[in-house]
């Protein structure tokens, strides 16, 4: 069994952007761009794609052989990108388009939700029983609306969901402790919400 532990420690950058352009096309990415990742010989970038290769080097990824299932998981995560796209974007909004389009982003992330519940349905992860990178991802979104509007999850099931994940033995450490990037503001110095 394989795992990754990584920890940061110490100030984030001065939100200079010459930190990241002046090394964005030194680092042998194909297509360069943030986040990104490089372990050994593997260099990838975007979200999903590290999630995927992060997910099946951690035993994440669906157990599934099945195309059909396998292509499933993967539109779910790419619905999860456009639904975390929904808040961040009122997140980086100017503060008087902040507060005046907070409902309407909350209620649109909602419709988002009613779908989210309608995939996982009974299940404990939206791979059934076993637990996938997409539930952490799933679970990393919903938590940024919820910091939005506490009272942001409607659904029973994804109330569980939220709950099993957070129950989740690993992760203790990281819900627990002061000192955890959960603790951290969502976004960086420019944004209206942090």
């Amino acid at each position: 069994s394989s795992g990754i532990n990584a920890e940061y420690g110490g100030d984030g950058p001065g939100f200079d952007k010459s930190c990241w352009f002046d090394v964005k096309f030194t680092l042998g990415l194909d297509f360069p761009n943030l986040p990104y990742l490089m372990d050994g010989d593997v260099k990838l970038t975007q979200t999903v794609s590290i999630l995927h290769y992060l997910s099946a080097k951690t035993g994440l990824y669906p157990k599934s052989s099945n195309p059909a299932d396998i292509s499933r998981y993967d539109m779910i995560d790419h619905v999860i990108i456009d639904f975390f796209f929904v808040g961040i974007r009122l997140c980086y909004s100017p503060p008087d388009a902040f507060a005046a389009n907070k409902a309407a982003v909350i209620e649109r992330g909602k419709d988002f939700m009613k779908q989210f519940s309608s995939a996982l349905g009974d299940n404990k992860y939206f791979a059934g029983d076993d637990i996938t990178g997409t539930d952490f991802l799933m679970f990393e979104a919903i938590d940024m609306f919820v910091k939005l509007d506490s009272a942001f999850i409607e659904q029973d099931n994804l109330k569980k969901f939220m709950e099993r994940i957070k129950e989740l033995p690993q992760l203790q450490k990281y819900f627990t402790s002061p000192d955890s990037t959960h603790n951290w503001a969502l976004t960086n110095k420019h944004a209206s919400f942090r």
